[in-house]
């Protein structure tokens, strides 16, 4: 601390600044420009979406492998009960059954296959 009252000039005898004039202006906080509202799951078309947000991580690779071989163990054991009573009951009734249950066990290979090739990519 100086014994001195004057004010200091940092900006030389040109400058216009006093102490009253200067202000610092400071930014808002900015808000993302992109926000995905992720819809509630309690009406049906939020529902509808979130399954098919589900499926197509699932389908992506992206998803742990707990849950590729526990989707493994739920669709693949659903479709193998479905073709077992299919193959002893020698009927043709089951066919769409067996073909709607196949649909979730295509889109598990599916992310199978991509987990297995990001992984191929990631060793190279």
């Amino acid at each position: 601390m100086s014994n001195n009252d004057e004010r200091e000039n940092f900006f030389g005898d040109r400058s216009n600044f006093d102490s009253d004039k200067i202000r610092v202006e400071i930014p808002s906080k900015q808000q993302p420009t992109y926000q995905e509202r992720i819809p509630s799951g309690y009406d049906p078309m939020g529902e509808i979406y979130l399954r098919g947000r589900a499926m197509r991580n699932m389908s992506s690779g992206t998803m742990p492998w707990w849950i590729l071989i526990s989707g493994w163990v739920l669709f693949g054991g659903l479709f193998l009960l479905l073709l077992s009573v299919a193959i002893s009951s020698f009927t043709y009734a089951l066919i769409p059954s067996l073909m709607i249950s196949g649909v979730p066990l295509l889109i598990v290979m599916r992310g199978t296959v991509a987990k297995l090739s990001t992984k191929k990519r990631r060793r190279r």
